[in-house]
């Protein structure tokens, strides 16, 4: 049996607001924006009729679908605490790649996101079957709704490194 990856699904609290993290400070385009409302909305997700706004995020306009930012509506749903420092057992993280890593940073900073690791550095001197040898430049950053998204950046190694 064959799985491939379709996209990660984030169910937002506000979808303005994780549309300014993902589109406005990421970079991300926003490449279908609909609503799908009444019993069909909620029928996935085992919730009664709803509304549901669902917004797919890729890198570009013709690139794969990586977010999916859903808000759903007209129900009342539980929050997901965010832990209170550090991660926690169960948690995920969404790993993005960027050639922007600096630019990304400064946006996200000037913006006052909450970073769980500020900007690393650290050498890949080995290349191994999934990951090359680089420089490898990473941070974490909360979203809006407390999801841990690292950004990550592979350089090549200096000369002598």
């Amino acid at each position: 049996m064959g799985v491939g990856f379709a996209r990660v699904s984030i169910f937002c609290r506000h979808l303005e607001k994780s549309l300014g993290f993902y589109r406005d400070l990421l970079g991300m385009v926003a490449v279908e924006d609909k609503v799908i409302e009444g019993p069909a909305a909620g029928a996935l997700l085992q919730l009664p009729a709803c509304r549901m706004r669902i917004v797919l995020l890729a890198p570009a306009v013709t690139a794969d679908v990586v977010v999916g930012l859903f808000e759903i509506s007209g129900v009342p749903l539980e929050e997901v605490a965010t832990p209170s420092q550090g991660i926690a057992r169960g948690q995920t993280a969404l790993v993005l790649t960027t050639t922007e890593f600096d630019s990304v940073h400064a946006k996200l900073a000037a913006a006052g996101a909450k970073f769980l690791t500020p900007p690393v550095r650290y050498p890949k001197r080995q290349a191994s079957e999934r990951s090359p040898a680089g420089l490898y430049r990473e941070m974490i950053v909360y979203d809006p709704d407390g999801q841990l998204i690292s950004l990550m950046q592979i350089d090549p190694l200096p000369a002598g490194a």
